[in-house]
């Protein structure tokens, strides 16, 4: 393997009190299953916030924070995926190194859910999460720089992807994640398949941050009004406003049980889901 990684504990600090659960989904490069496994834990919080972190050059124009308030099923971001998912509020961070703590600590303040979701690489460099999870390919290449911190502190790593690993390689693998991180446990995708592999990681991070914050289980009753009210993998934004008072639940639930089905809730403009 050719990387330039080697062994180290890079500092950090947990936040000044424990108001907040922070869990943490960082990854070797983009598009590796961030944005996916973040929306799948967060279907499966009972109260939780959600944070993309975006690292800049230089100070971005706008606003800092930017809060998710109305999603479209139709709107692919990461954190429309995140707020579909139940999260409140969600909040997309655009920051530059320097004042990436300060902006996190702000953004911070005015969260009230006990936990927290970030997606991202670089607030590890400040800060020791609850749990931290790091997704990667079935290898060292493409390596992000912030990477090199973020695959130190994560507690699951997962490799991600489609295509079986050998066993030779896979221990070869193994062993120099080991090497980088001795505590750290591994998921493989290939292995288990997605659905078991997101679930692992859930019973991990439930067992962290304790059963009453998260849990594997989603109402039964709308799991299955859910998938009787959807046609090829989508449910109209009223339909889904229905099914919610009829069942006597959130809307926020309904679009849980969706996100869970990998359903999309189509021309939602209330901001509801």
């Amino acid at each position: 393997m050719s990387h330039d990684l080697n062994p180290s504990s890079p500092g950090g600090f947990s936040l000044p009190d424990k108001r907040h659960l922070v869990i943490t989904i960082s990854g070797a490069n983009k598009d590796i299953g961030k944005s996916s496994l973040a929306a799948y834990l967060t279907a499966h919080c009972r109260n939780c916030a959600g944070m993309k972190i975006s690292m800049h050059e230089e100070p971005p124009t706008g606003e800092a924070i930017i809060s998710e308030s109305e999603s479209s099923s139709d709107v692919d971001t990461d954190t429309a995926r995140i707020y579909r998912a139940g999260a409140r509020p969600v909040l997309w961070l655009r920051t530059i190194r320097e004042s990436l703590f300060r902006d996190f600590m702000e953004a911070l303040s005015g969260i009230e859910a006990p936990v927290l979701i970030v997606e991202g690489n670089s607030l590890l460099e400040h800060l020791d999460p609850d749990y931290a999870v790091f997704i990667m390919g079935p290898n060292f290449e493409d390596f992000k720089p912030s990477a090199h911190t973020a695959i130190r502190k994560a507690d699951t790593i997962v490799i991600n992807g489609d295509s079986e690993i050998s066993g030779a390689k896979l221990l070869e693998l193994e062993k120099e994640i080991k090497r980088l991180n001795p505590k750290a446990k591994m998921v493989v995708v290939s292995e288990l398949g997605k659905e078991r592999a997101w679930e692992i990681v859930l019973s991990r991070v439930a067992g962290r941050v304790g059963g009453e914050y998260m849990s594997g289980e989603v109402n039964e009753k709308v799991l299955e009004a859910v998938k009787a009210g959807a046609k090829e993998g989508r449910i109209n934004c009223a339909a889904a406003l229905e099914l919610a008072r009829e069942l006597g639940v959130p809307p926020q639930e309904v679009g849980k049980a969706a996100n869970t089905l990998n359903i999309k809730i189509a021309n939602c403009s209330l901001g509801c889901f």
